[in-house]
């Protein structure tokens, strides 16, 4: 199947990956059903082990996350997708991944291909972390390799299109920091959009909030920037 005739895929990052916090791989079931339904192939990956809990290092996450965009584009003939067309979507820490196999050449897994590219060339971001101090501050023992992750240090040209979703009362990320990324991206000429939610916090868009209205209104903004830049009909 050539690339031409071949569909895009997206690949979906939950959230609460390297916490305490309860990790919901199925976080994204409902995005990926509608997408599906549009013709995209839908990829919900688990990048920790699901036995593990507690805390699990943002390193082995990353490179997991990086794996699966490789795994993804290496099988992209069998699976029917187009190479050149991955989305990545992330929740918060599955946010943070995205932009980290977008910007960040170092962890990789040595098992993997590593001629295979790791980059993404469109993002989704849910209140996406986009700093990775407060991760140094979590695993101290990590802090040097995690302050060298920092996609906020990282932005240059060329970067893959980006469109992030964030409430403007999210006291896990700040607005402001993921505003400031934004303003970095534009002034290096990369496609990258922010859409605010008013008085809404972390977390803000799962399936079932609010009567479904954040959801419903996040999956047809995204439809619009998927078919804004080509990726979707």
């Amino acid at each position: 199947m050539k690339p031409s005739e071949s569909h895009p895929a997206m690949i979906f990052y939950h959230g609460a990956g390297f916490t305490n916090n309860k990790v919901n791989t199925s976080q994204f079931q409902h995005h990926a059903a509608h997408f599906a339904s549009l013709g995209i192939t839908t990829v919900l990956a688990e990048y920790r082990p699901l036995e593990i809990e507690g805390l699990f290092s943002p390193i082995e996450s990353l490179k997991n996350a990086k794996s699966v965009i490789r795994w993804t584009r290496q099988n992209s003939r069998d699976l029917g997708i187009n190479p050149n067309k991955i989305i990545t979507v992330g929740a918060s820490a599955g946010g943070y991944l995205c932009l980290c196999a977008a910007m960040i050449d170092q962890f990789n897994d040595p098992m993997d291909n590593l001629y295979i590219s790791s980059k993404p060339n469109a993002m989704i971001l849910f209140n996406g972390g986009v700093d990775s101090k407060l991760l140094a501050d979590l695993f101290p023992d990590l802090k040097e390799p995690l302050l060298s992750a920092s996609p906020i240090k990282e932005v240059k040209e060329g970067l893959p299109p980006s469109l992030f979703f964030h409430g403007t009362e999210d006291k896990n990320i700040p607005i402001e920091d993921v505003s400031n990324f934004i303003d970095r991206m534009t002034e290096r000429g990369n496609n990258s959009k922010l859409i605010s939610f008013e008085g809404l916090g972390h977390g803000f868009f799962n399936y079932g909030n609010m009567d479904n209205e954040p959801y419903e209104k996040t999956l047809k903004e995204t439809e619009e920037f998927l078919r804004q830049i080509d990726f979707l009909g």
